[in-house]
């Protein structure tokens, strides 16, 4: 063997021996290979028991439930006096960035468990995952969340969400879509086909295997996160998808193909949520700049911006659907001025998901409406969940 070849072969060595330390390192760091699977419902779920780390915004450490969520362990037979809530979501229900003692699912609990009346238990389940549309949470409800029985669905809807609806402007098409048909919808799974976005990978035993490559693949991800184009460029509206459709007023909301299919998808869902003897209440969570008190100050010099556009929106959906629509903007503007801090993670301008008191608010509002809205409760109580809770 020639010197070059051998110095080759040590190189080579050296550097698997290296990388398969690097392995050893992170696994006994306690860091998985991998937290998700490809599902061919839903395009991917979370491994049942598997742990998570996030660092990303906020900091969270722990293992979904035997079910593959991140919450804690609920039984799919219901206790006898339950009422169970089902909360449906992405990534501010899965909540990565809190504690899952903070996030406000388990806060709610906690605070409808103090105001329950004797004889009475209250229960929610938190069936969410990073980057689910609507459509993915009503086949996560169809699929998995009947089998916990529920008395409430409650889906928490963020102003992305439209956008995730809409294959044209999803960032995420390895998932299911419904589409127009006339005044119908039809599910276009064809991502779970030959074909379709979950084609073939050389590298997916090593991407669902290695911890490192994992790591890195995070790592990546983190670094340059998906960005989606302007609505329209070139014309005079052209801040992007969530700017301009959510809040540019001059842009009609019923002119929107994804707010139109959306409509539709909350209609299917609430429909089939009442036939199944539940209630189906949607929960509106805004963003930052039509809640912060300086973002709300800021934007309100422009004409053009009209922060309770998607609001009139929505609440005119669910009175043309028949079922209740909670937004949580309110309190969120109220909690800004009250405790004149950031409720969310980020830095001015960059603002993300909810921080620790963030998940308190949006649990009290919760807590209160459901005080008033479910037998079982006290809803003169001492007060709702608050961010001690």
């Amino acid at each position: 063997m020639s010197r070059l070849a051998g110095n080759l072969l040590v190189l080579v060595a050296g550097l698997l021996g290296g990388v398969l330390l690097l392995e050893i390192v992170l696994r006994v760091a306690g860091l998985n290979p991998a937290e998700t699977t490809l599902d061919p419902t839903i395009g991917y779920r979370f491994i049942p028991h598997a742990r998570y780390r996030h660092t990303q915004e906020g900091f969270s450490t722990g293992r979904f439930n035997g079910h593959g969520w991140r919450d804690a362990e609920h039984a799919y037979a219901k206790p006898p006096n339950t009422t169970r809530i089902l909360f449906l979501g992405d990534s501010y229900v899965s909540a990565f960035q809190v504690p899952l003692d903070s996030a406000f699912y388990r806060r709610l609990e906690r605070g409808l468990t103090a105001r329950a009346r004797p004889g009475r238990r209250f229960e929610v389940v938190a069936l969410g995952a990073d980057g689910n549309s609507t459509a993915v949470e009503y086949l996560t409800y169809l699929h998995w969340g009947v089998r916990y029985d529920p008395d409430v669905v409650a889906v928490l809807f963020i102003l992305n969400d439209q956008a995730d609806n809409w294959r044209p402007a999803a960032l995420d098409k390895a998932r299911p879509f419904f589409l127009e048909e006339g005044d119908s919808l039809r599910l276009d799974d064809s991502f779970a086909g030959p074909k379709g976005a979950r084609r073939s990978d050389p590298l997916r035993w090593l991407k669902s295997h290695s911890v490192l490559a994992a790591t890195v693949r995070r790592a990546i991800t983190a670094l340059h996160p998906p960005v989606r184009p302007p609505v329209a460029p070139g014309t005079p509206v052209e801040d992007g998808y969530y700017r301009t459709w959510n809040f540019d007023r001059r842009l009609p909301a019923d002119s929107i193909p994804a707010f139109r299919v959306t409509e539709k998808i909350l209609a299917r869902f609430a429909r089939d949520v009442a036939l199944d003897g539940r209630r189906f209440v949607l929960v509106v969570a805004g963003f930052a700049n039509q809640e912060d008190r300086r973002f709300l100050a800021e934007d309100s010099r422009n004409p053009d911006f009209d922060p309770e556009k998607p609001l009139r929106w929505l609440q005119s959906v669910g009175a043309r659907h028949g079922f209740d629509v909670l937004t949580l903007t309110p309190a969120f503007r109220a909690a800004s001025i009250r405790l004149d801090r950031p409720l969310w993670f980020g830095t001015h301008g960059h603002y993300g998901h909810w921080n620790s008191d963030g998940h308190a608010v949006a649990a009290a509002a919760l807590e209160d409406y459901f005080a008033h809205a479910l037998p079982g409760l006290d809803s003169a109580a001492a007060g709702p969940a608050g961010a001690g809770r």
